[in-house]
């Protein structure tokens, strides 16, 4: 059994080093086989599943694939197995924002429509920050202005067909539905524009912006916003739905935009994303660049109760929304979140600094519990650890 000292993981428990839980030693080889039993209460070796992750102070204590990547050729999952992550890519969107920003090219506090002019006039300021936050009174894809020429709701997924132009077309021309600054509403419309922010700004696409800037500088060699849906990627996995008598179809997208979702990436990409966190070399490098991403707006506070988030025991109610995370306590700690999940993907990640301890999870059936796996699976962690 392989044991890890915790030891001296993170500044901020610098003065806690002398109490019993710093010095135990934590049998993470136990704690896997822990998560394993769970997982494999949820997952069948026959059926789409997870790839999990556990990251304790810099590397992977538990790495695993449940379930089949592919069903029709029986591909297990593995930790090199490409998954989309839907808005998990947040983050990566507003990191390429505040390179922008750092760089000093993008003004944050500037109305969009200084780098977007052809938007229809809000007839209000809107700035790229409150986009950032989700305070800028932006809709969904629920806006009434998403409709065909038939007069019928577009059907995003896979059913109906926009190309990323279509698309912005049709955004450009979305009105506001809250007053932008006053409230936390949640976009992806604002983030889609973002990435057409950064088009706009950098010359170059989102996906060969963040490449360069970002997973080149990482050696994240296998993870990119994917804007052509078409392109055959190594390793990816397919997305499933579970149909009534117990069987699977193919739930994949035909849209290519990016900004709101649309990275792919892999396990063993995301841990080099996870450790920037705490040893950025992004942009200028230093953890200014951090505490800008982890840093929530004023006015970008979520009343979980209001948008039906389950509140757990040890649950703070209340989280605040920073460059694509989510900000609260759990069990007496900050922890910084974002989940995904679109068409037959959902992805969960979890990262609790004072610890340095994450939770990367990517599946490819969007049940209903694996939030309840999810919180399982770090409860092994935190019971260990706390």
């Amino acid at each position: 059994m392989r044991t890890i000292p915790i030891i001296g993981y993170s500044l901020l428990l610098l003065s806690n080093l002398c109490s019993p839980v710093t010095q135990a030693a934590v049998d993470t080889g136990e704690l896997s086989a822990s998560v394993d039993r769970i997982a494999k209460s949820y997952f069948s070796e026959d059926q789409p599943g997870c790839a999990v992750g556990v990251i304790l102070q810099g590397q992977y204590v538990h790495k695993a694939g449940y379930g089949l990547s592919n069903l029709e050729h029986d591909v297990p999952i593995t930790s090199e197995s490409i998954f989309r992550i839907g808005s998990t890519s947040k983050q990566i969107t507003a990191m390429a924002i505040a390179l922008l920003a750092e760089r000093g090219v993008l003004d944050l506090d500037a109305d969009v429509h200084t780098y977007l002019p052809d938007l229809m006039d809000y007839g209000q300021t809107v700035t790229v920050r409150q986009m950032v936050h989700h305070i800028a009174g932006m809709g969904d894809y629920d806006h009434k202005v998403f409709t065909k020429a038939n007069g019928e709701h577009f059907r995003f997924g896979n059913q109906d067909f926009w190309t990323i132009e279509e698309f912005y077309q049709q955004v450009a021309k979305a009105e506001l539905i809250l007053e932008a600054g006053t409230k936390f509403k949640y976009s992806n419309l604002g983030y889609f524009l973002l990435s057409m922010v950064v088009e706009k700004v950098s010359g170059e696409t989102l996906r060969d912006f963040a490449k360069r800037e970002i997973f080149d500088k990482l050696n994240m060699e296998h993870t990119f916003f994917n804007d052509n849906v078409n392109q055959p990627i190594p390793h990816r996995v397919d997305g499933y739905q579970k149909l009534e008598d117990g069987s699977y179809e193919i739930l994949m997208t035909n849209l290519s935009w990016v900004g709101d979702g649309g990275i792919y990436t892999s396990l063993d990409d995301f841990i080099a994303w996870d450790q920037n966190y705490y040893h950025n070399v992004l942009g200028k490098g230093g953890q200014g660049l951090i505490e800008r991403m982890e840093t929530p707006h004023p006015a970008a506070t979520i009343d979980k109760s209001e948008f039906k988030l389950p509140v757990l025991p040890g649950d703070s109610p209340l989280m605040g929304y920073g460059y694509g995370l989510m900000i609260d306590e759990y069990r007496g700690l900050r922890r910084v979140m974002h989940n995904g999940g679109w068409v037959g993907f959902r992805a969960g990640y979890q990262r609790y600094p004072e610890l340095s301890l994450s939770l990367v999870s990517f599946c490819n059936a969007p049940r209903e519990d694996l939030g309840e796996f999810w919180n399982k699976v770090v409860g092994v962690y935190l019971d260990a650890l706390q």
